[in-house]
């Protein structure tokens, strides 16, 4: 019983994450939203407690709902507070982000006042969300707690707080594939010459067949590129536009952002903190701020993020 519950908690969340963009499953959630407020985030604590078969321990079970509580908390106090909106906002996403990658905000701690030396092993285990796995079937397997963070990201930018022109839909254009392929072409035409020359890149990605080549892309894109152009291009760029009022400022601003994100992947070549790393996820972060902007989705900006990485993986290696 246990079993299938953890099985239908992987489906939900995965159906509510795609749900995410039909305007039935926003519509039903707007008016849970307007009923219950600020307590109606607690329905997505739902993937969770079925994929522990309704028998989480308590401190897990308090990490998961203060993790929910807190960035709406943010986000509320921001709708009320205009003059303080911008300070909220960046209170929201940090607390949405920080659980998901603490390892990473140590780093920057560290590297921001090297006197405290947070030391990450245990502090990291203090920030993260319980590691929790719903098995989807055979050996697929989902990770509930990044799961449940892109949950409430959407429903909160989405839903309960709406803000517009994140673009989650997947109703896709020939003007949006266009855009894809120029903006794989353009961060080509720049990063790969990059990378070779910094040592970055070298060719020799694994052979794998072009059924791996599929699955590859298709994780790729639902579990890395489009959460992470869902954060970083649909929330924060976007809020950077709206606060800036102009484009030009929000799309570097953000990249570097995006860049700095994977200032703690170590690759054989580069150690943590990784600048190489950061130098050429900034560059790329440009190519998908460039084609979220032109398609206003970013479904499609996520499109071109995962083909990068595909790219990387199957032909390249760090």
């Amino acid at each position: 019983m246990q079993m299938m519950m953890n099985t239908v908690a992987g489906w939900i969340a995965l159906l509510a994450y795609l749900g995410f963009a039909t305007r039935p499953l926003r519509s039903l959630l707007s008016r849970w939203s307007a009923r219950l407020g600020d307590w109606s985030v607690g329905i997505l604590l739902l993937p969770y407690l079925l994929a522990t078969g309704f028998s989480p321990g308590l401190d897990d079970l308090l990490t998961m709902a203060f993790f929910l509580a807190l960035p709406t908390f943010w986000l509320s106090l921001g709708c009320g507070r205009p003059s303080w909106r911008g300070l909220f906002n960046i209170l929201t996403v940090v607390s949405i982000w920080l659980p998901i990658e603490p390892d990473l905000f140590l780093l920057l701690f560290n590297l921001a006042i090297p006197g405290k030396g947070l030391e990450a092993a245990n502090w990291s285990e203090r920030l993260s969300l319980p590691e929790v796995e719903a098995v989807l079937a055979g050996e697929v397997v989902l990770p509930i707690g990044m799961l449940t963070a892109i949950l409430l990201t959407l429903y909160l930018f989405t839903v309960h707080r709406p803000l517009s022109n994140i673009g989650f839909s997947f109703r896709w254009h020939w003007a949006d594939i266009k855009s894809v392929v120029m903006g794989l072409a353009g961060f080509s035409l720049v990063g790969i010459p990059l990378g070779m020359s910094t040592g970055f890149l070298h060719v020799g990605g694994e052979a794998v067949s072009m059924g791996e080549v599929a699955i590859m892309l298709l994780a790729g894109y639902l579990l890395v590129a489009l959460p992470e152009e869902i954060l970083f291009r649909g929330v924060i760029q976007n809020l950077l536009e709206k606060g800036w009022g102009r484009f030009w400022a929000a799309w570097p601003v953000a990249s570097i952002i995006f860049g700095l994100a994977h200032l703690n992947n170590a690759t054989p070549r580069f150690a943590v903190p990784n600048w190489g790393y950061v130098a050429m996820a900034s560059l790329a972060g440009l190519a998908y701020g460039w084609v979220y902007r032109r398609s206003g989705k970013v479904t499609v900006s996520a499109i071109t993020h995962a083909l990068v990485n595909l790219i990387w993986g199957v032909i390249f290696t760090a």
